[in-house]
């Protein structure tokens, strides 16, 4: 029993010195969090002073286009080939 207390407490301080440590590893991301809202019922995410339907992770390279033939307005990275009659939203 007492060999298993040993292992316990030693599990323990070891414990409590690495979490510490791994919170100052934690970095701070310098993109800031997309911008949802709701509207009659969908999620709508801003891309570029854009709400596009649907929930996406945006960055720097995300445009919104708008597809014709039912797919409607999506985003997309601004390198993705688009299908023919697409369009880019400014």
């Amino acid at each position: 029993m007492k060999f298993l207390k040993t292992k316990l407490a030693l599990l323990l301080a070891t414990s409590c010195l690495m979490v510490p440590s791994v919170i100052s590893a934690a970095t701070e991301t310098a993109m800031e969090a997309p911008t949802y809202t709701y509207m009659n019922g969908y999620v709508y995410t801003l891309v570029h002073d854009i709400y596009v339907p649907g929930r996406y992770l945006i960055d720097e390279d995300t445009v919104a286009v708008y597809i014709p033939g039912g797919v409607g307005i999506i985003a997309v990275d601004k390198d993705t080939v688009l299908p023919e009659g697409s369009v880019y939203l400014n």
